[in-house]
């Protein structure tokens, strides 16, 4: 089963790298603002990865800040997209609150303990 939530995890994050390069007219929308897409988008990656790696909370959160921070700019090599320093705000800000969902989602799982991750 981890396994399988590892690879989801960075489906997801590959998946939001695509959807945030291609061209405005082939992103996908789901009729909610933009602004609240982001935000739960990234919520569900930060959740996936905190469930994936739960020992490793605040380096997911650096390391899902960065990623928005860095994929942000590559829209400037797609047709009608315009980054701005607000949407990786709202980009880290759901990968934050979806990382620590996702740990305590694995804590009352139960998949923080020595199966999971390297004795003390």
């Amino acid at each position: 089963m981890r396994r399988v939530i590892r690879g989801a995890a960075w489906l997801s994050i590959a998946i939001v790298l695509l959807v945030t390069i291609v061209p405005i007219g082939f992103r996908p929308t789901t009729g909610l603002s933009p602004n609240i897409e982001r935000f739960c988008a990234m919520a569900s990656v930060g959740a996936l990865f905190a469930a994936a790696y739960p020992r490793k909370l605040w380096l997911i959160v650096l390391a899902l800040s960065l990623a928005a921070a860095l994929f942000e700019p590559l829209q400037f090599i797609a047709a009608g997209r315009h980054p701005s320093l607000r949407d990786v705000e709202l980009k880290s800000l759901g990968a934050a609150i979806g990382a620590a969902v996702g740990y305590v989602i694995a804590f009352a799982a139960g998949a923080i303990n020595s199966r999971w991750s390297p004795a003390p």
